[in-house]
């Protein structure tokens, strides 16, 4: 048994032999190939579009400091705001939201200021999608987009959200480098500078945008509300102050048995401090309102951002002279050993 053993691996050995043998004697038709695949590797670095990378970096703020102060402020006058503070924008929930289908589709439709064009069609046509929905009978009249969501069609807005996975999956990266830390990086990749620069800027602007109404609707509508109500009773009140001083200006110097005549300025001063007392209540609850309105506002702070002219990233010529040295050769000796191996097995 360990003859056969010993004997199997010899005859490996020898045939291993034979075969680097014989691929050494080919060394000119390897060298040849080698080459022209190296040349070739060359021109495909030379010919390949340049792409450009837009990296947009921000940190959100915990708000803890702003937070207490704010408790301690409102806990003055009476009002308990510590209940609910979970903020939702933060950790892994920004990415996800910023890599959203709402999210994505709205930003679609923005305009590039250089070139007023949407980045809808922009990037449709760097993907050549435009391409395959024009070869196609149902989808061929359906490019380019019109310039707002309310004006796609049905089949328009299916394209649109076909569109969803390519974005996300080809030109856009949203990622969390320090997982401990706040910081996050949104990076858009394009072959189009401006594709590229205003993707990564629309993300973190419309998803900042769409947070903060969301987060804020109800304390905004509050606000909203205590000043239309101050604003409402300021005038009821200088009105009223008017009217009463137009009142005492008649029954200056008038005889003090008729009282009569003056109860008309009386009931206007009784007026003016039920109207004050109700004014300052609202403006009590009108300051209330924006420091409930700036506590649930997320702060968040740009770190850096890209701008004109982006940084145009090419293949590297002597990478891709090696690669294709190296695959070439590699499929050169695979295709000698083949052929000379089916001729041994043929004999």
């Amino acid at each position: 048994m360990a003859n056969k053993e010993e004997l199997t691996l010899k005859e490996a050995i020898i045939k291993i032999r034979g075969w680097v043998k014989y691929l050494l004697s080919k060394w000119l038709v390897i060298g040849i190939v080698g080459i022209v695949c190296a040349g070739l590797g060359i021109l495909y670095a030379f010919l390949s579009k340049p792409t450009y990378s837009a990296t947009v970096s921000f940190v959100l703020s915990s708000n803890s400091q702003a937070d207490a102060g704010i408790l301690g402020l409102a806990s003055q006058f009476g009002i308990d705001l510590s209940a609910g503070t979970t903020d939702a924008f933060s950790g892994e929930n920004i990415i996800t939201l910023m890599n959203s289908q709402s999210i994505i589709k709205r930003i679609l439709f923005k305009k590039i200021p250089e070139n007023n064009e949407i980045l809808v069609n922009m990037i449709a046509r760097e993907l050549k999608l435009d391409d395959s929905w024009a070869k196609n009978e149902r989808t061929k009249n359906s490019f380019p987009f019109p310039d707002a969501l309310s004006k796609l069609s049905p089949i328009q807005d299916s394209l649109v959200r076909e569109m969803y996975e390519p974005v996300t999956k080809n030109l856009l990266q949203v990622s969390r480098p320090d997982k401990d830390a706040g910081f996050y990086e949104v990076i858009a990749k394009s072959t189009n500078e401006l594709t590229a620069l205003y993707l990564s800027k629309y993300v973190v602007d419309e998803t900042t945008r769409f947070y903060i109404e969301t987060k804020t609707s109800v304390s905004k509508k509050n606000l909203d509300m205590m000043q239309k109500e101050a604003d409402s009773l300021r005038i009821l009140l200088s009105g009223a102050i008017s009217s009463t001083a137009s009142s005492y200006d008649k029954t200056y110097n008038l005889n003090p048995a008729l009282q009569v005549e003056r109860s008309s300025a009386q009931e206007g001063q009784l007026r003016i401090t039920a109207i004050g007392t109700a004014y300052g209540e609202v403006l009590k609850n009108l300051e209330i309102a924006k420091i409930t309105l700036e506590k649930e506002t997320p702060l968040y702070q740009i770190i850096d951002e890209p701008n004109l002219p982006l940084k145009a990233n090419k293949p590297s010529k002597l990478l891709w002279l090696i690669i294709g040295g190296i695959i070439g050769g590699f499929f050169c000796c695979f295709y000698l050993l083949i052929r000379k191996i089916w001729k041994e097995y043929m004999n």
